[in-house]
């Protein structure tokens, strides 16, 4: 490990520590200020400055995309060392046209609000592209898993007696995503 970045590692203060955690357990994924801010609980401009920190040590890079960890933090951290995250429950599944364009309609979609589903952030991975929206508390977080022919839309909620609340928000980002389809000159979503 170079010493430079074992230094950087022990100079974390603790919302960086977090942040740095929290980011490596998908290291493949971007996320989104505002889903760091709701999902860490970290006051914004506490974030904002650990998030400069992290970037001036080359351990976090920001993207177009959003926030996500770097190479040289992997180095040094290991993912498999973190708790898996819960894997959550398939309210819809469908089959999308063999020809859709899944880069346009990821950009079509990624950075929306959808009623009270704020953007979390995305992560492509060789299972496909997952796209992420939480409310506001992080009570229920919604994923789609976008891959060729394939879209599913899974919830993750905090307690049981909100996967109803999770169901109908499921079918909410479902028909937001359908109409994107539609728009992009195909004949939709057949379920």
């Amino acid at each position: 490990m170079d010493p430079s970045t074992r230094e950087s590692l022990d100079d974390l203060r603790d919302h960086d520590r977090e942040v740095l955690e929290f980011l490596s357990h998908d290291p493949d994924s971007h996320v989104a200020f505002q889903g760091l801010r709701r999902r860490l609980g970290i006051h914004p401009e506490q974030l904002s400055r650990a998030l400069h920190r992290l970037a001036d040590s080359e351990l976090v890079e920001r993207t177009d995309l959003g926030y996500r960890v770097t190479p040289r933090a992997l180095s040094v951290m290991s993912p498999g060392a973190f708790p898996a995250e819960e894997q959550g429950v398939t309210i819809l599944q469908t089959y999308l046209p063999a020809d859709l364009d899944l880069r346009a309609l990821v950009r079509g979609v990624h950075g929306s609000w959808i009623g009270p589903l704020r953007w979390y952030g995305l992560s492509e991975s060789a299972d496909g592209l997952r796209l992420a929206w939480a409310l506001e508390d992080d009570s229920i977080r919604l994923e789609t898993l976008i891959r060729p022919g394939h879209l599913a839309v899974i919830a993750k909620a905090l307690s049981p007696d909100r996967l109803d609340d999770a169901a109908r928000l499921g079918h909410q980002l479902f028909q937001h995503i359908a109409r994107e389809v539609s728009g992009s000159g195909h004949s939709g979503l057949s379920g």
